[in-house]
């Protein structure tokens, strides 16, 4: 499998002095979080690992935090964790992922495969050369052959998702912005080929849900999470009545939100469930996950952590920085995996069984990753042979 070059991984660098350290900090059984109130899950999963917390962000060892914590960017101490890279929205903006991706890919020789293989088609359309290509390529007449789905860069939870088929209204709205109070440079979209032939389950939409850690930015480690969710829409699917989520948009906020949701519809599998599924209806061998998923899924993350490992790694010198992100996957009905959106701070609540098998195990393991990369770094000492990877496999380091 393609994967990036490690950098020196003796963790020597501007991040190991030790001088202003707390004798206690990267010590895994002493160590002390600070969770602010809008991370009540990751501090009921991390409560269950017997972590201490402490009231005041500048007392903990790690900062867990989902608002203002771009605040703390410039004030961590030395070797303080903060659960956030300053220049996330290289992947979990969906204009500034398609670049990076069209960028690298441009370029690289590493992988055997390309952009088109881990993405559908997409355009950014605040970009005027990219706009052009993109309504220059469209067919002469509007069909609902050619479906195209567009996303707003940076909206989460399936919000401002629209799947269009006619495009008089979009060649307008740019070629006369002023006339919409409408900005291309500022109201940024990207528009995506839509699947037209998704795998079903049960007849209905799925895509799952993976969850994966920049660990360190100095060297970069990127692991992901061997176990995820699988996500259902409510209806079955049909090339039709397209502004209807819960047929097209497969995400449970969109799903619950409709007026017409049916709370009785299951909506998440565990990815055991999805598998025995897959192999009873002769779509997939047994232990497709392991041996065949999650080896495409460590080589699509590698790619995307290769485009853009320069942003990604730009973090201010003082303090630690690592984020788990969540990556949104759907399958065409051939098995073949198309990434569709990355998210900061993805949802971490556990309140239905299926997320209850993952998200404490995930969070418990992920912070002692970055604890035993705080502890040696604290030490000097290099990062090979992390003791705490267990449910986590690499993709950008240690193999």
């Amino acid at each position: 499998m393609a994967h990036l070059t490690r950098n020196d991984s003796s963790g020597t660098g501007a991040h190991a002095s030790s001088a202003a350290v707390s004798p206690r900090r990267g010590d895994p059984e002493r160590a002390t979080i600070y969770c602010d109130r809008a991370s009540k899950y990751a501090r009921a999963a991390l409560a269950e690992g017997g972590y201490r917390f402490v009231d005041e962000p500048a007392a903990a060892d790690l900062l867990w935090m989902r608002n203002d914590y771009d605040d703390w960017f410039e004030r961590l101490k030395p070797l303080q964790l903060l659960n956030h890279l300053p220049n996330a929205d290289a992947v979990a903006d969906k204009g500034s992922l398609a670049e990076h991706l069209r960028q690298f890919d441009r370029v690289q020789s590493k992988y055997k495969f390309g952009m088109n293989d881990l993405v559908q088609d997409t355009y950014c359309l605040y970009i005027p050369e990219e706009r052009a290509r993109f309504f220059a390529q469209l067919p002469p007449l509007d069909s609902k052959e050619n479906l195209w789905i567009l996303k707003p860069c940076d909206f989460s939870r399936g919000r401002g998702i629209r799947i269009l088929w006619k495009f008089d209204e979009l060649r307008e709205r740019y070629a006369h912005p002023e006339k919409y109070d409408f900005d291309p440079r500022v109201d940024r979209y990207v528009i995506q080929r839509y699947i037209r032939n998704p795998l079903l389950l049960n007849g209905r939409k799925s895509e799952i849900r993976i969850y994966w850690l920049i660990a360190c930015v100095d060297p970069l480690l990127v692991l992901v999470y061997r176990e995820g969710t699988v996500r259902l829409n409510s209806k079955p699917f049909i090339l039709d009545d397209f502004d209807n989520t819960l047929i097209h948009v497969t995400n449970v906020f969109q799903q619950k939100s409709h007026p017409e949701y049916d709370p009785s519809v299951i909506l998440k599998w565990g990815f055991s469930e999805w598998e025995r599924y897959l192999h009873d209806l002769g779509l997939a061998p047994e232990n497709y996950i392991e041996a065949h998923l999650m080896p495409r899924i460590r080589q699509m993350l590698s790619f995307v952590a290769d485009a853009a490992a320069a942003s990604l790694v730009k973090c201010p010198r003082n303090g630690l920085f690592f984020t788990l992100f969540g990556a949104d996957i759907i399958f065409d009905d051939a098995l073949h995996p198309w990434l569709t959106e990355i998210q900061i701070s993805p949802g971490l609540s556990f309140d239905d069984p299926v997320k209850q098998k993952v998200i404490p195990p995930m969070l418990k393991e992920a912070v002692a990753i970055v604890l035993e990369v705080q502890r040696r770094k604290s030490k000097g000492a290099g990062l090979e042979n992390l003791e705490a990877v267990g449910g986590f496999q690499w993709v950008v380091g240690e193999r």
